[in-house]
């Protein structure tokens, strides 16, 4: 547990000082970030399950792998297997992709260490240490936002595309692209419906009825006992994001990105208490709304509260780290931490 609270207090320090932090020093905190996540043994909830992913990958032949659900995965894990490596490999690359992601987007922040520290506790431990395909889709998310702030759409849709490979969800963000554009928005809207839809098709058509009957009927859909606490957490920034968004200074194209991912957060709330586990899952890719507000809210009080707004976010986010390693159903699967170099196994 000792492991889990030294990352939050590193993140935490440099947030309480406002550390500005080099290109260099970005780069040392992404690899620590990525064998933080990827060097793990044994740390999970779903630990056996992608072990048993990795060795079924590895023992069909290569055009077979794309039968599968979420290809770009059995393909990292085919090609892992080819080279020899284990398990740890694909867990590296996988906690590559999300530090990548990660660092990439709170760099454009006001407050990038504060908002690295609000990303420790679930977004880090949990997500990316326990939903491997998905954190990995995350992570090409949190790349593709940093092209739709930037205008390039082509740019977003095609890493969404990519993180679909890995982890089909991701196809549900494809109407950001059109409802944040502010220019040409008739074209950039038809031609994201092309695009979103032949994702759609692709990775969702024919499994959409499987996933339904998983998520949102059978008993599994009711599995996600945490689902409305997390999905309250989006909703606390988005309702300040809605209450004061004029006092947030971005460009118009962000202003309407946060909007649409506000509302979205805001509607997950009364539909989580019918599909626990679906909505829960969806809602991970609006959780970069906590780290666009909680970063941007020390701008908007005065001169020594922005001190005391930064150490009340950090206290806030101390709590829920300490609420889900000593209380959460499933945090014995994340303990104790092991490093994978120093276990055998």
């Amino acid at each position: 547990m000792l492991t889990y609270w030294a990352a939050f207090v590193l993140a935490a320090s440099g947030a309480m000082v406002k550390l500005r932090v080099s290109s260099a020093s970005w780069l040392l905190l992404s690899a620590l970030l990525c064998a933080f996540i990827g060097l793990r043994f044994q740390v999970g909830g779903d630990w056996s399950t992608y072990v048993s992913i990795f060795y079924r990958a590895g023992n069909v032949a290569f055009v077979e792998l794309f039968a599968f659900s979420d290809p770009a995965y059995y393909l990292l894990n085919w090609v892992v297997a080819q080279l020899g490596a284990g398990v740890w490999l694909v867990n590296l690359f996988s906690g590559a992709v999300f530090s990548t992601g990660l660092i990439l987007f709170v760099r454009r922040l006001p407050a990038p260490m504060l908002a690295v520290t609000v990303a420790i506790p679930y977004m880090v431990i949990v997500l990316a240490m326990g939903y491997t395909r998905q954190a990995v889709a995350f992570g090409f998310m949190l790349c593709g936002l940093t092209y739709l702030l930037d205008r390039r759409i082509v740019g977003f849709m095609l890493l969404l595309a990519i993180a679909a490979t890995f982890h089909k969800s991701a196809v549900i963000l494809a109407p950001l692209a059109a409802l944040a554009s502010t220019r040409n928005r008739v074209w950039t809207s038809l031609w994201v419906g092309i695009v979103g839809g032949l994702l759609y098709w692709l990775f969702l058509a024919e499994r959409i009825s499987g996933l339904w009957q998983n998520y949102v009927i059978a008993e599994y859909s009711q599995a996600s006992e945490g689902g409305p606490i997390r999905v309250a957490m989006n909703v606390v920034p988005a309702a300040l994001f809605l209450l004061y968004r004029d006092r947030f200074r971005m460009a118009a194209e962000e202003h309407k990105l946060w909007f649409w991912m506000s509302a979205f957060s805001i509607i997950c709330l009364p539909l989580v208490f019918q599909a626990p586990t679906a909505v829960d899952r969806v809602a991970l890719y609006f959780m970069p709304i906590q780290l666009v507000v909680f970063s941007y809210l020390p701008q908007l009080v005065r001169g020594n509260s922005r001190f005391m707004a930064r150490g009340a976010i950090i206290a806030f986010y101390a709590l829920v780290q300490f609420v889900w390693l000593n209380y959460a159903a499933h945090s014995n699967a994340w303990l104790p931490y092991r490093f994978w170099p120093m276990v055998s196994g």
